[in-house]
């Protein structure tokens, strides 16, 4: 009986060697089409995804607000779930709250703060050349050293104070000592700094001459081209805007059906390892992504309170461009330089117009911040979703802000993390296996 089954199970052996060994058996080439040829195919392949990328740019008007819809989508499905268990409603009520919720909560007050930015800026743009204007006259009508407290009375009655008292003493040392050293009475290497900087403004001021004058005649033309294209802008965006929350509408409200669609074209064979991939991958993802834009939001918040408070212009403007920075870590040290100018300039009369504060208060606001962010939010909001320290990120985030600018550096942390799940899950257990002696490629085609 056993000599039976070894027997039944050798044949059923060889049979399936001789099948597989058919079903290998190379087709013959001559006689197969051109899409039936598997290096054509890859070309054909590559060459449609290309073509398609370069139709979505041609169609960026549409293509941009479905893919961000789409992003959107993806973002808020665990809010969309939490409100639909929470208040039991449906997910169409869910998904109309939330573009509610975000126009009233998010938009119209990110709305009210760009506008009053850009008129605040306006107005330290306004500021700051007739405070240049009144130092070019303060020191035409007292240049001496002695005369310099008539100067300074000078500047404060034309209402250049603060840090600007400090730009007019050096913009006098500089130009004393261009002078000086153009009659021969300096020796050159005790040349202040500010000397070489005066040096190349100056320079470059005579060499283009005729070029600002030119400049300054076309202003008014301009800056009427400047409002309609910022009319146009405007309209533009809006109706980006509208096209994302239209489309936004729909993928979310049919979110499901999405995924049922998109795990239908998943093939048959890797069916499971593919969507078990993709489980890691989403939760790398959507935990980064949610939680940093969430953190982002809340920092926009901190730091624009906060550089309104110290007296930063144009403070709701930065605060959120250096809060989105602080997705990539101590990005949002750039902050610092730029609030640190923008108060020296500001030319405060009070104690916000002193040295210590013009520095000091800036550098407090950051480290403020990042200790929020370090101690507080991320752990909180975010914890260890990447499962990547923080060298690692870093390194990532420089390494696709060299490759692909700001953008770059937005996908650079994701994408790293699942290039991390990738090598943990199938390449590197290949090379193990080789490395050990159990197989002889590390990275078999025939999986």
């Amino acid at each position: 009986m056993s000599d039976s089954k070894s027997t039944k199970k050798t044949a059923k052996q060889i049979t399936k060697k001789a099948v597989t060994k058919k079903t290998r058996t190379k087709p013959d080439w001559s006689k197969l089409h051109l899409w039936q040829m598997q290096p054509v195919r890859d070309v054909l392949v590559g060459l449609s995804i290309l073509l398609l990328i370069l139709l979505a740019q041609k169609l960026s008007v549409v293509t941009v607000p479905l893919i961000l819809a789409i992003l959107l989508a993806y973002l808020f499905e665990p809010v969309i779930r939490w409100s639909m268990k929470k208040f039991t409603i449906s997910r169409r009520t869910s998904v109309i709250g939330i573009i509610a919720g975000v126009v009233l909560f998010i938009i119209v007050p990110a709305t009210l703060g760009t506008a009053y930015g850009v008129a605040q800026l306006t107005t330290f743009a306004t500021n700051t050349t007739n405070n240049i204007t009144a130092i070019d006259k303060a020191y035409d009508q007292f240049p001496a050293e002695d005369q310099r407290d008539e100067a300074h009375a000078y500047l404060k009655a034309e209402g250049a104070q603060g840090g600007w008292i400090f730009v007019f003493d050096k913009y006098c040392q500089a130009k004393n000592e261009v002078a000086a050293d153009k009659n021969g009475e300096t020796n050159n290497a005790k040349k202040s700094p500010w000397v070489g900087t005066f040096d190349l403004v100056s320079n470059w001021i005579e060499t283009n001459q005729s070029q600002i004058a030119q400049a300054a005649a076309g202003v008014g033309m301009e800056t009427v081209r400047s409002i309609f294209s910022f009319v146009g802008a405007l309209f533009g965006l809006g109706f980006m805007g509208f096209l994302t929350a239209f489309f936004f509408f729909f993928t979310a409200t049919e979110w499901i059906g999405l995924q049922r669609f998109g795990s239908g074209l998943l093939p048959d064979k890797n069916r499971t390892k593919i969507m078990i991939l993709l489980v890691k991958f989403d939760r790398v993802i959507s935990g980064f992504i949610r939680g940093r834009i969430t953190i982002a939001v809340i920092q926009s918040v901190v730091f624009s309170i906060g550089f309104f408070l110290i007296g930063v212009p144009g403070a709701f403007i930065l605060g959120p461009i250096v809060a989105f920075l602080s997705i990539v870590p101590y990005l949002a040290l750039v902050g610092v330089p730029i609030a640190v100018v923008l108060l020296l300039l500001q030319g405060y009369a009070d104690f916000r117009g002193a040295i210590w504060w013009v520095i000091g208060a800036p550098t407090a606001l950051y480290f403020l911040g990042q200790a929020l962010d370090d101690y507080i939010l991320t752990p909180k909001i975010q914890g260890k979703s990447t499962g990547m320290d923080t060298p690692t990120i870093l390194f990532a985030s420089l390494a696709g802000g060299a490759l692909f600018g700001i953008f770059g550096m937005l996908i650079a942390i994701p994408l790293a993390a699942c290039a991390k799940i990738l090598i943990q899950e199938i390449f590197w257990p290949k090379f193990k296996d080789w490395a050990e002696g159990r197989a002889s490629d590390p990275l078999p085609i025939d999986g």
